[in-house]
This record gives structure tokens, sequence and C-alpha cells, in this order.
């Protein structure tokens, strides 16, 4: 299968990994026209790859149908203007029923949740191969594999024999491997990891392959993850390790609590549409609301009305 030229690059940016608002007074409903108020703030904001559905997006709390609608809406609301990836469960069944309607759609391009243990590599990688060759096998959209596992270099090489697969991402908890991967496949697929603020390493990941870089923060402050991006093209590395750095206290606080619930606090304080998560998660505790509220002050980030005028 040879992918189209466009749509590599576009791969080849930040992906932004848009929350799933709920109503305030219905956690079990989704607060449709917020979703849509938060993807058009990130157009003006130049985003240009906004992903629905996916782990920042609490897949795991979401029905099929409500990612359908997810992607409906992101499609009707993003249309041209940018790449909208939708997401698919690491449920059998879901997927493959998600896959054929995110083509009836017209998706562009899927991410793919893997199978079985989330964070742990399964004793047999066939498994989870297959899986990915079934979908492949459902619809022609290309897909792109999320390695929340923690796979060998040994295993993108399995996985570059299945012609839907375009991209690859992984959050580089073993970075190294996916060193190793890079290596081993070239260009065959777009590479694209975590950037890491604390301790600023995308600057090194970028000079060993990495294209692009997944965020949640992006949702409500995407100026500086995508100054990395555009420093990076010029190799301005320099540059990158100073963001970084400035930006690492947002970071800390997010890793000190649910990295969703912490995007969503972030999102109501700069007057955009966050609110609630759904159990089993937890909504951020107040005093980390405040601290995340003084690191966004620090940083400049102004009030709601100044935020969004």
């Amino acid at each position: 299968m040879t992918f189209a030229r466009e749509l590599r690059d576009q791969l080849k940016n930040v992906h932004t990994y848009a929350v799933t608002p709920f109503l305030a007074s219905d956690t079990t409903q989704i607060d449709r026209e917020g979703f849509a108020w938060n993807l058009e703030f990130l157009l003006r904001q130049g985003v240009r790859v906004i992903a629905v559905g996916g782990g920042t997006g609490e897949i795991e709390a979401l029905s099929v149908d409500e990612l359908e609608l997810l992607a409906r809406t992101a499609l009707e609301v993003v249309g041209t203007k940018a790449l909208v990836i939708s997401c698919l469960p690491g449920n059998f069944r879901d997927a493959t029923e998600l896959a054929r309607r995110y083509e009836r759609l017209g998706a562009k391009i899927m991410l793919g949740m893997p199978p079985l243990i989330r964070g742990k590599i399964p004793a047999d990688l066939s498994g989870v191969a297959d899986f990915f060759q079934h979908i492949s096998r459902v619809t022609p959209v290309p897909l792109m594999p999320y390695n929340t596992q923690g796979w060998p270099a040994e295993f993108f090489v399995q996985l570059a024999e299945i012609e839907t697969i375009i991209g690859v991402k992984d959050p580089c908890h073993v970075p190294h491997e996916f060193f190793r991967a890079i290596q081993l496949l070239g260009d065959r697929f777009v590479w694209v990891g975590n950037k890491k603020h604390d301790p600023g390493v995308a600057h090194l990941r970028y000079q060993m392959g990495m294209e692009g870089f997944t965020s949640g923060q992006s949702n409500f402050y995407p100026e500086p993850e995508l100054a990395i991006h555009e420093a990076a093209a010029r190799k301005d590395w320099d540059k990158i390790i100073r963001i970084q750095r400035r930006i690492a206290p947002l970071e800390q606080l997010r890793l000190a609590h649910d990295d969703a619930a912490m995007v969503k606090a972030g999102m109501d304080l700069v007057g955009l549409t966050g609110g609630p998560v759904r159990p089993p998660r937890r909504n951020a505790p107040q005093e980390a609301g405040n601290a995340l509220r003084q690191a966004l002050e620090t940083l400049g980030v102004g009030t709601k009305s100044a935020r969004l005028a």
C-alpha cells in the first residue's frame, strides 16, 4: 500500500489528544457543543493534528457510539483545516465495528490502542500483531498502533509487514527500543513519540529520528508545544531546551495527578470546556488546580477573557 505523501507529512507534527468533555450535570452525556468549541480553539491556535477519543480523551470510559460521535463531530468541525485521528479501543469486537464506522465517516487515519494488558508486554506478541492485521483487513484506512506496552524493536519490524500501518505512536517508555526500531525501519513508518518536558529531552528524541510528538497540554496551552516542533525543523536544539525548561512545572503537576483530569482543569482555567472526568477517574483536587493556576500565571497565560479574546 502506498500512502499519500501529504498524509505522511501531516503526521509529522504535534498531535493534540483532545479531551472528551462531559456535561457537568450528567457525566453520562458528552458535551458536544463544548467539544466543538474546544476544537475551534485548537484550530485558531494553529494545531493541525487532533486525535479524538484517545487516552487523554478517556477512551476506556467511552462506548462505541460515543467514539463515533466524537469522530463525526471532529470531522465536521475541522474539515480540511487539520488532520483528525479517530481512535480504536483495544477490544477486538469494538475496534472492528468502529473501524467500519470510521471508514464510512471518511476518516483518513485511525490510532489503534493495543489489545490485552496496557503498560505490559504480553508473553506472546503474535496476538497483538494478529489484532492489527485483522483491523487492516476490515478497512483500508491507514492505521497507527499505539505502543503502550513497551514493544521490542523486532516487533516493529513485524508490524511493518502490515501494509495499512503508516506510523507508530510511542510514548518512549523504553526510548532505546524506539531508537532501535527507527534504525531498523528508517522511513517505513512516521515516528511519533513523546517530548518529555521533565527532564527536557525532546531535542534528543528528534535527533534520534522522532518526527512529531503527542500532547495533552496543547489542549489548553499549545503555543510552546508548537514552538518546540518548529524549532526542531530548524534544528534549533538550544531553543527547545529553553522552552522545555520553562514549561516543565506543568508536566510535573500533570504527572503527580490524573493526566486527563489535570488537562481538563487547565482547560477550565483558560475558559474552555474541560469539566469533570468519568469514574473511576477522579477530578483534580482543589490544591492541584490552584497550583496549576499559579503555574500558568507564572508563564504569562492570562485570564479566561484575555485568553480567548
